[in-house]
Formats: C-alpha cells, sequence, structure tokens
C-alpha cells in the first residue's frame, strides 16, 4: 500500500487525505497547528460560498450542517473540519510544523528530470510537540495554503520605512480586528488596501467604532472591483457596502486615493505624494503569499508570479474571477517532482481566482493520476 503524507489540516487537505484513502492509500496529515487553525483568522467574515461549495459529498454527508450555510472561518473549523476528523477517522497528526521535504538519500540536484529519482520515497521532516519526526511517503500532497505569510505594506510589495519597527502597531487579519475591538474603539488606523479582505476590515472597523484613513492605491471613487451580476450575493454585499462608504465617506472615515505607504515612525505615517497622517494602527490587509521554506530540496517548478504552481500558473493566467473554472489537463498540476504535488489555493499561491470547488475538481485530476 502506497503511503501518502498530506500537509495541511484545512478543507483543502482534509479532502485531499479522504479521497486518497478511498483509493486505497495509506494517508498521515501533518497539520502545523491545530485542525483548521488557519481559518481562525477569518474572524467574522463569512465565505462568499456555501457549504455544499467547499466540500466534497462524503464529507457533506459526514456532518450535520445546513448545507447552504455561510461560514465564518471558526464556524468551518468547530462545526465542520473538528468533527469531521473523528467522525471519519482521519489520521491528522496536529502540531506536526513540517520543516522540510527531501528523497531518501537524495539532494535537490541527484537525477533531476530523471525516473530513477522517483524510486526513492520522500522523507517528510516535521517540529512535534514531543521533537523531531520523520515520515516517509511515496506521495506528497502540499496544502499548505497560499495565504500564509502576510505581504508587506509599502510600495511595490516592500516593507514601508519602518514596519518591521513598528510591527507591533500593524493589524493583518480579521480575527485581531475582532479580538482588539475594545483596544481599538476611538483609535486613529490606517487601512490599507482595496481588496475583498479591505473591503471586510472596513466594514468591521465601521461597527468597532474607529476612525480610519483608508489608503487606496486606485484613483476609483469606488475602490473596490465589483463583479458585474455577480452570483455571489454575500461578496457582492460587502463589494456594495465598502464602495458606498468610499463613496460618501461618514464622518469617521477619510479616504486617500493614489496612496501608498512610505514610512512610519512613532505613529506618523507618510504616504505617497507627501501626505502624513497620525495613527495608532495600520490594518494591512495587502494579501498573503505562499511559505515555501521547506521546499530547498525537491525539485518543484514553482511560478515566479505567484509563487503557486508554475505549470497550473500558465493555465490560469487569463482567469479573472473564481468562478470561472479553468480547463486544466494532469501535466498543468505537475509540479516538477514526480509524485508531490500542491493542492488548494497552496496550488494556486499569490492568484485570487481560488475557489475550494474548482480546487476539488483539480484534486480529483490529481488523485486520478497516481501510481496505484
Amino acid at each position: 500500500m502506497k503511503r501518502v503524507v498530506v500537509i495541511g489540516a484545512g478543507p483543502m487537505g482534509l479532502a485531499a487525505a479522504v479521497r486518497a484513502r478511498k483509493r486505497g492509500f495509506d494517508v498521515t496529515v501533518l497539520e502545523a497547528g491545530d485542525v483548521g487553525a488557519a481559518l481562525d483568522r477569518w474572524g467574522p467574515v463569512r465565505c462568499f460560498t456555501p457549504l455544499a461549495m467547499n466540500l466534497p459529498e462524503e464529507m457533506l454527508h459526514a456532518v450535520d450542517v445546513d448545507r447552504n450555510a455561510l461560514l465564518t472561518g471558526p464556524e468551518m473549523r468547530r462545526l465542520v473540519l473538528e468533527p469531521l476528523v473523528a467522525r471519519l477517522n482521519i489520521d491528522v497528526r496536529t502540531r506536526h510544523r513540517v520543516t522540510a521535504i527531501g528523497r531518501r538519500g537524495l539532494t535537490r540536484g541527484d537525477f533531476a528530470g530523471h525516473p530513477m529519482r522517483a524510486e526513492r520515497p520522500f522523507v517528510v521532516q516535521a517540529d512535534a510537540p514531543d521533537g523531531e519526526r520523520s515520515f516517509e511517503a511515496e506521495i506528497v500532497l502540499d496544502a499548505s495554503g497560499g495565504y500564509t505569510l502576510p505581504n508587506a505594506s509599502g510600495s511595490g510589495g516592500l516593507p514601508a520605512a519602518g514596519e518591521r519597527r513598528e510591527s507591533d502597531r500593524f493589524i493583518r487579519d480579521h480575527a485581531t480586528l475582532e479580538a482588539r475591538a475594545d483596544e481599538l474603539r476611538g483609535s486613529r488606523v490606517l487601512l490599507i488596501g482595496h481588496g475583498h479582505s479591505a473591503a471586510n476590515a472596513l466594514l468591521l472597523l465601521g461597527r468597532i467604532g474607529v476612525n480610519v484613513v483608508w489608503a487606496v492605491r486606485t484613483a476609483n471613487q469606488r475602490p473596490c472591483v465589483a463583479v458585474p451580476n455577480d452570483p455571489l450575493p454575500e461578496r457582492n454585499a460587502v463589494v456594495e457596502q465598502a464602495n458606498a462608504l468610499a463613496a460618501s465617506p461618514p464622518e469617521w472615515l477619510r479616504v486617500e486615493r493614489r496612496a501608498m505607504l512610505q514610512s512610519i515612525v512613532h505613529g506618523e505615517a507618510k504616504l505617497s505624494g507627501g501626505r502624513s497622517i497620525a495613527v495608532d494602527y495600520v490594518a494591512s490587509f495587502t494579501g498573503f503569499h505562499p511559505d515555501s521554506r521547506h521546499l530547498t530540496e525537491v525539485t518543484v517548478e514553482l511560478s515566479p508570479v505567484t509563487e503557486g504552481g508554475a505549470r497550473l500558473y500558465r493555465a490560469i493566467a487569463n482567469v479573472t474571477d473564481c468562478l470561472t473554472v479553468p480547463s486544466v489537463r494532469p501535466s498543468d498540476l505537475a509540479s516538477g517532482e514526480p509524485n508531490f504535488f500542491f493542492v488548494g489555493s497552496r496550488a494556486y499561491g499569490r492568484a485570487r481566482t481560488f475557489l475550494l470547488q474548482t480546487g476539488l475538481a483539480q484534486l480529483e485530476t490529481i488523485l486520478d493520476s497516481l501510481p496505484k
């Protein structure tokens, strides 16, 4: 029986485990924290898609949750993922942070591109509660996520001057905004970004009662991009509310357009164009990127644009909305390292067009291609 190691116990990682086991593989899931821990960063933000679009059928059957529910991240973890692990008896090793992957006895340069490389099993090293652990497997499915490390807040994606020194002022997820609501109330907050995460953050800051300066790179009166006739009502509602606030700001909001953070020193933030504002906190919602530090000894091809799979990026480069399902071939999902695959948002990296439903379909393609 071939062994599979899945990295990550989020929705895609658990789906990969369930479906690989159904095909007769011996599956172990390694999770850096607790099951679904990354979803807690969403805080009160709800999925744009209903639960039925986010899980395969056999997993939906195993939980007693409304299929049409738009769950928050913590609800997804608590009501869905944690019960699934118990009810489906999935072998998940929590608090096992994967630190390195290689081939037994081979370096990255040994037999690169040669079929002989696939004859050696993978060695997956992890930091565990009881020390360092190693796992061997013939197949590795990396579902560690594409939204792992926060992007910097300055111009061109670089850290603004002082960003590292003033890191205590920076908040980068909705859960922290919610948890620190009492501390934030009445303070001066610089909000950076104009994607869906920033839009949700703006609405949350408005409910908390914060004085907000919203810095957006675009010159548009309505900075958040709306999808015409958007079939996802939750996404449309968030964008419409944020854009309405930007177009006609209430007393607690000021919008700075064509604005990028240049520096922050002792609470004085300087924006492009010579603008200067005093802030207590910076809510930086400029996106995330994958963590690739465990991949130095495998011959994976990473996209120079998204840091996801290079071949998949070329296949989805013209996709502009997550509901546009790309047509991909098995070869588009290959990583360059035999029997190593990125699955879910990890395959997309920084690309903003990932949809769980699409990831599940691509997972099926990958599993169908695996050697039995």
